[in-house]
């Protein structure tokens, strides 16, 4: 009886798999039978404003560093259509790393996939590494090529601060790796109170100082922000700065939980802020203390809103609070998303608004999305009516047999 059971079912879960893969294709290929035919691909209105501007001597060229019949090429290959429908003057070139290393070793090229931005025109000098293959990566870095400013970014030294020479796990040099790549102007300099700064300083980070910042050397930074330059203190677990608290009129808290049990963990929401405005990628923090600040922007918080960075508009100046340092450093930079964030917050310490409030945007196909009606609906089918199915011609053959 079984077998008879399983032979007459067979139809019947044959065109319920049937049904499911149609439903799943098309689910996934919709905009294949759209009457419209939208170059773009759902690329962002900013984004397709910018692919435009690139004709004449605004042309570029990506470089990438893989083989064109790869998995990552033909990946990529795919990612720029949409950019070359909307223009085809963009160019795209192929090099393989293997028999070309010196000029991978010539561009920094550390990664399999690793592209190169440049203008066409070989007389416009700049370049900048782009090591994300997202829409908001390319389109950001085809902004900074397009309007390369003189503006350096300083990493203070000195005072017990983490050190962008220092390639151990607690150094910072991978963070200083990234943004030479993407074309920030950085520098070190110890902490002095006669430095004078030129003009083209924009901002200061301020990597953990382990020692106290005294009253001279934090009116010294208030001269400098008072001149327009902005500053970014990363605070780290067991430090305090009492004078610079007082002139920033905020306070370090204790270690923060980041969830109800753990000190350590991704952080997947954040507040309503400009700096993480259609951020939509997790973060990892390593532990960090608490910011008791008003007047101040949340920027990341944890399940219960302490705060763990704040960000301030000031009159002439920007400001970016951090209880953990260790997110940047060669540790953790790599996890996570913690490298897109801390472009972004260095993006807005130098006013590139512009560069940072274009959402990721997830290669097409790549995940089933579904409607919450999909959802009810494919459970409805597969919990509830086909069980429901399968017990009625049960209960059938079991009355026949009887009969």
């Amino acid at each position: 009886m079984n077998t008879r059971v399983f032979k007459k079912s067979i139809p019947l879960i044959a065109a319920i798999v049937i049904l499911t893969l149609l439903f799943i294709y098309l689910e996934k290929n919709t905009s294949r039978y759209a009457l419209q035919v939208d170059k773009s691909k759902g690329l962002n209105q900013q984004s397709i404003h910018v692919i435009e501007s690139l004709t004449s001597n605004k042309a570029v060229k990506f470089e990438v560093y893989t083989r064109a019949d790869s998995s990552i090429g033909k990946k990529i290959k795919q990612f720029f259509a949409p950019f070359k429908r909307i223009n085809p003057e963009i160019q795209i070139e192929f090099i393989d790393p293997t028999t070309q290393p010196s000029k991978a070793r010539l561009n920094a090229v550390t990664i399999q996939g690793e592209m190169v931005l440049r203008h066409l025109d070989e007389t416009s000098l700049g370049k900048i590494n782009i090591t994300e293959l997202s829409e908001s990566a390319v389109v950001n870095a085809i902004r900074k090529l397009q309007n390369s400013q003189d503006e350096w970014l300083i990493f203070a030294e000195g005072y017990g601060m983490q050190s962008v020479n220092d390639d151990t796990d607690s150094g910072l040099s991978q963070l200083l790796l990234h943004l030479k790549k993407l074309g920030f102007h950085v520098a070190r300099m110890p902490l002095n109170v006669s430095l004078i700064l030129p003009d083209n300083v924009k901002a200061i980070v301020l990597p953990s100082p382990t020692e106290i910042l005294d009253n001279e050397m934090v009116a010294w930074l208030q001269t400098q922000m008072d001149k327009g330059i902005a500053i970014w203190w990363l605070n780290d677990i067991d430090n305090t700065q009492p004078q610079l608290e007082l002139a920033m009129d905020m306070m370090i808290g204790e270690k923060s939980l980041i969830n109800d049990e753990d000190y350590s963990g991704s952080i997947t929401e954040f507040p309503n802020n400009i700096i993480t405005e259609n951020f939509n990628q997790p973060i990892y923090i390593a532990e960090a203390n608490a910011i008791i600040a008003d007047g101040f922007t949340p920027l990341i918080q944890t399940q219960n809103k302490e705060n763990l960075a704040v960000s301030r508009q000031l009159n002439n100046s920007r400001i970016v609070i951090t209880g953990d340092a260790d997110f940047i450093n060669n540790q953790y930079l790599n996890v996570a998303a913690n490298k897109a964030l801390s472009t972004r917050i260095i993006d807005w310490l130098l006013y590139h608004d512009d560069r940072i409030n274009i959402p990721v945007h997830i290669n097409e196909n790549t995940q089933l999305y579904l409607s919450q009606t999909q959802l009810v609906l494919l459970s409805v089918v597969f919990l509830l009516l086909i069980p429901l199915l399968f017990l009625f011609i049960a209960i059938k053959q079991w009355r026949a047999s009887r009969a």
